[in-house]
């Protein structure tokens, strides 16, 4: 690494730096680099206490321009994160927070000569994870849900900036796991609570988990790195996990009755049913089943992580070592 690149003069921007993933990566910022960090939060949102004077909080929201020109000016590199993430919302409210957010961020970084790392999802290949592996160089297809679809949308921007000149590396993150993960943690300790049915088919298919830790390195890594720009990047830790194993070491560490599982037909067939009247008439819930995360949950994900590997990452944080920091955190929220 360079002089510049661990010098104390050296600002980078993090949108979504309170979220799941963005306080794991200003940790990690924060632990293996001189640097100083700049996030971008809501006006309301709550700031992890133990971050100091290295972290500078900046007040405003992706969707407004002149606050994300504020937030860009003067970094080198933008960590773009902030999004509507879950399978909740309208189409017009991710499109409207998450690729106009990310069109805000693109054309400040152009400005200011910004490298951009932008965080989106292997929801982007949509129907593709269905009857596809999914290598990053893969055909998207269909997006089963707004989440994805604004997922496609940040891709899509992504790709103009790189052809207008500009630096970017695309991270599509599988299913993140570890304390505080809302659909992996607090979204499935509700369904295993309730009884709900949190497996279908019987949960066989490969889970294609990644502990919050390991992405994080990845995206540090992928920052300091120029071969990583111009670039997309599937992230996953290669467990041999499947989701009836994680459900089940879910619900033992929760002390829980196992999960239950339902056919996917039947799980589709209630996706058709039930997500179009949540959409219309409950926007702000998320529906009970969806495509979007059928299409995570129902199938064998494929997603081969070559070419993070052949960049020099490999997972940190192991799955046995994952579960332990989650029993604390069921201990600690009472789950």
């Amino acid at each position: 690494m360079s002089a510049s690149m661990n010098g104390h003069e050296q600002t980078v921007l993090v949108t979504g730096g309170c979220g799941f993933l963005g306080r794991a990566l200003v940790g990690l910022i924060l632990q293996r680099t001189r640097w100083a960090v700049r996030v971008l939060a809501l006006p309301h949102e709550a700031v992890p206490a133990g971050w100091g004077e290295r972290v500078q909080i900046l007040r405003g929201d992706i969707t407004r321009a002149d606050d994300v020109e504020r937030a860009v000016k003067g970094c080198s590199h933008v960590f773009h994160l902030a999004a509507l993430v879950g399978d909740a919302g309208s189409y017009a409210a991710h499109d409207r927070v998450t690729v106009g957010g990310t069109a805000h961020v693109f054309e400040s970084a152009l400005r200011h000569q910004a490298i951009v790392v932008l965080t989106t999802s292997i929801c982007a290949y949509g129907d593709a994870i269905q009857h596809s592996v999914c290598a990053e160089d893969t055909p998207l297809g269909r997006a089963q849900g707004p989440y994805g679809k604004a997922k496609q949308g940040q891709e899509a921007l992504a790709w103009r900036f790189n052809a207008q000149g500009g630096q970017v590396c695309v991270v599509r993150p599988a299913n993140i796991v570890g304390p505080g993960s809302g659909p992996w943690l607090l979204d499935a300790a509700h369904a295993l609570r309730q009884r709900l049915p949190a497996l279908i088919g019987g949960g066989q298919g490969h889970a294609a988990l990644t502990v919050v830790d390991n992405v994080a390195d990845f995206l540090l890594l992928a920052a300091q790195n120029p071969a990583a720009y111009g670039q997309a990047f599937n992230i996953h830790d290669d467990l041999p996990v499947t989701w009836v194993r994680y459900f089940n070491d879910l619900a033992v560490l929760m002390g829980a009755p196992l999960p239950r599982s339902i056919p996917r037909w039947l799980a589709y067939l209630g996706a058709s049913v039930v997500e179009p009247l949540f959409r219309r008439l409950f926007q702000r819930q998320r529906p009970p089943v969806t495509r979007e995360a059928l299409n995570l949950i129902a199938w064998d994900s494929r997603f081969p992580t070559g070419k993070a590997r052949a960049l020099g990452w490999a997972p940190r944080v192991s799955y046995g070592q994952m579960l332990l920091a989650l029993a604390k955190d069921i201990q600690a929220r009472g789950l």
